[in-house]
């Protein structure tokens, strides 16, 4: 349920930004205009606003305004950059390739599908750059891969339905600026939804917030040290309990196995089943993790490890 509570966020911020994205490149930018530089500034703004709502959910659903700032400006950076450059391939592909061959009407399925095509290697680039940009962002190689993986398959399916759409709409007269506002929201959604599933199917383990702020949160280990504190730079924020520190804990993963170090916080307020931990203790799937008053449950993606039921 968490997973599918993250791929839901996930694909409504990412519609969000590509509606939001839609609306200014139409205020800034003529919708049916060419060349390169119009191409470069209209990918741009577009990707930034996918870009930005994307990277930075995870900091707007713990309502954490420093982390929100530091996320949303690589999201807005890099998304821009990816979205210059997959808008700049997609036009060019389709203006020296696919537009001569819809000229010719008895090709019309032919030019549908390459049309389609090139969209989604556009938009693949900038769903790659907007999941690189979390791992970044994140300091986290595990992320950055599976944003990876993940962003440029949502990019290349979102693409791919808006090109489907946005060409067949333009060839029956329809209203191209509302198929091209969906077909916006669908590639942020496809990016945002797609990245989410990746890394939560290949994170490696996960803490689940059982009692808490944030009850119900899941949050990934995909990081050699991740930290946990009331800290606004912690990886798993656990704010409004003053029993928790701001830095009060490490979760250090060391090749299959992950440690719980306590970072110099009160022994009775660190628990791991209900035993107090000083020093260090070794973390196996289904175990209860007691800081202060939050309770977490450690959960391995495989639970080859299992200790306990």
């Amino acid at each position: 349920m968490s997973l599918l509570i993250r791929i839901y966020f996930n694909a409504v911020f990412g519609g969000l930004g590509g509606l939001l994205g839609w609306v200014l490149f139409g205020v800034f930018f003529d919708p049916k205009g060419s060349g390169v530089l119009h191409w470069l500034l209209g990918g741009a703004v577009i990707g930034c606003s996918i870009g930005y709502f994307v990277v930075s959910v995870e900091a707007i659903r713990d309502r954490s305004l420093v982390r929100f700032s530091r996320l949303a400006s690589y999201g807005l950076i890099l998304g821009a950059l990816g979205g210059a450059l997959g808008f700049l391939l997609g036009e060019l592909i389709y203006s020296v390739l696919i537009q001569p061959i819809g000229a010719d009407r008895s090709r019309s399925g032919l030019y549908l599908l390459g049309a389609a095509v090139v969209r989604g290697l556009g938009w693949m680039i900038l769903g790659l750059v907007v999941g690189v940009s979390e791992g970044i962002a994140a300091r986290s190689l595990g992320k950055f891969s599976y944003g990876a993986i993940g962003g440029a398959l949502g990019g290349f399916v979102g693409g791919f339905l808006f090109g489907l759409f946005y060409t067949a709409a333009s060839r029956r007269g329809d209203p191209t600026l509302v198929w091209g506002a969906v077909g916006l929201v669908i590639v942020g959604a496809s990016i945002g939804s797609l990245t989410a599933l990746v890394q939560g199917v290949f994170q490696p383990a996960s803490v689940k917030v059982l009692r808490g702020w944030q009850e119900g949160r899941e949050y990934a280990l995909d990081k050699p040290s991740s930290r946990l504190g009331r800290d606004e730079h912690a990886d798993i924020a656990l704010f409004r309990d003053m029993r928790v520190e701001k830095q009060h804990a490490l979760i250090q993963r060391q090749g299959n196995r992950f440690v719980l170090v306590n970072t110099n916080a009160p022994a009775d307020f660190t628990r791991v089943n209900g035993v107090a931990v000083s020093n260090y203790h070794e973390l196996y799937d289904g175990d209860r993790i007691e800081l202060g008053q939050v309770v977490l449950r450690f959960q391995m993606r495989t639970a080859q490890n299992r200790k306990r039921k």
